[in-house]
């Protein structure tokens, strides 16, 4: 029979002792680490209008801490990412491709490698095949436009992946446009380059596989490779230390649902303590 609000009131002033015992150790953990990994990606509040930025220790799986904002003057004046920035000296930073990012990244940690994301750089050419993809359909009768856009997923899927049925219904779609066809084997030749590239050869053959793209004279798919060449080498660096945002990801959907069942927490110091305690909790006293 506690009213709600005496619950609350009982819940955050747990929460303003156990969080910061738990992030103090999820600090020198990241301090202690050998060849830390430092993971930087956002997610919404408000999409497209205001966002916070995660600051990961990729190697351990935990949440450094939560920043206003994505752009550079946001992270470069915070106060707690200052601390953290002191604090550690990382092997290797991995983002997706803004610009903000790099910049704080390469200002505030220069001896780190900078990594582009695999899984932000691989939506770039599924992007592409998605665009000629619907160029292609506009040409085609209702049945095969139709056939196209229902089977559009297996697109995305990696070639070694599928399933007989699978791979009969994916040739049927190549069978549609030898454009489509190239873009999609053009996309499954940078998934081989991720798997199988070392750090001697990635440069090489990254740009080997650039020159390819070209000479298939597709549009959508130069258009895509500008972003290639002008992130080259932070492409290719993800074979100096292969990790990647993937558990960065997850944890933001943990947070995305924390965001929906709490409608916005108004008090600030609460919603990060409480979004710690969702992305921290292996290092919560038993």
């Amino acid at each position: 029979n506690v009213p709600y609000t005496s619950g609350e009131r009982f819940i955050k002033e747990a929460l303003s002792t156990i969080i910061p015992a738990v992030q103090n150790q999820v600090l020198d953990t990241a301090i202690n680490s050998s060849k830390l990994v430092i993971g930087i990606d956002d997610f919404a509040i408000r999409k497209g209008h205001t966002y916070n930025t995660g600051i990961h220790d990729l190697r351990n799986s935990t949440l450094l801490t939560v920043v206003r904002g994505r752009k550079y003057d946001e992270l470069i004046n915070n106060e707690s990412l200052r601390q953290i920035v002191n604090s550690v000296s990382p092997f290797a930073v991995v983002m997706d491709l803004a610009k903000s990012y790099h910049n704080f990244a390469q200002e505030v940690f220069p001896n780190a490698i900078r990594i582009a994301d695999r899984f932000h750089v691989n939506r770039y050419i599924t992007e592409a095949l998605h665009s000629i993809r619907k160029r292609v359909s506009r040409n085609l009768n209702t049945y095969q436009s139709k056939f196209l856009k229902q089977n559009k997923k297996l697109l995305e899927k990696r070639n070694d992946s599928l399933t007989k049925d699978e791979q009969s219904v994916l040739e049927t779609i190549l069978r549609l446009s030898s454009e489509l066809k190239e873009a999609y084997w053009f996309k499954e030749a940078l998934i081989e380059w991720y798997d199988y590239s070392n750090k001697t050869n990635a440069m090489n053959l990254l740009e080997k596989w650039i020159q390819h793209g070209e000479s298939l004279d597709i549009s959508e798919v130069s258009q895509a490779l500008k972003t290639f060449k002008n992130w080259k080498i932070e492409i290719a660096n993800y074979h100096q230390c292969r990790f990647t945002n993937a558990a960065v990801e997850g944890k933001n959907n943990k947070i995305k649902a924390l965001q929906r069942r709490s409608y916005f927490l108004r008090n600030r110091q609460s919603y990060e303590y409480r979004i710690y305690l969702e992305c921290n909790c292996e290092f919560l006293p038993a």
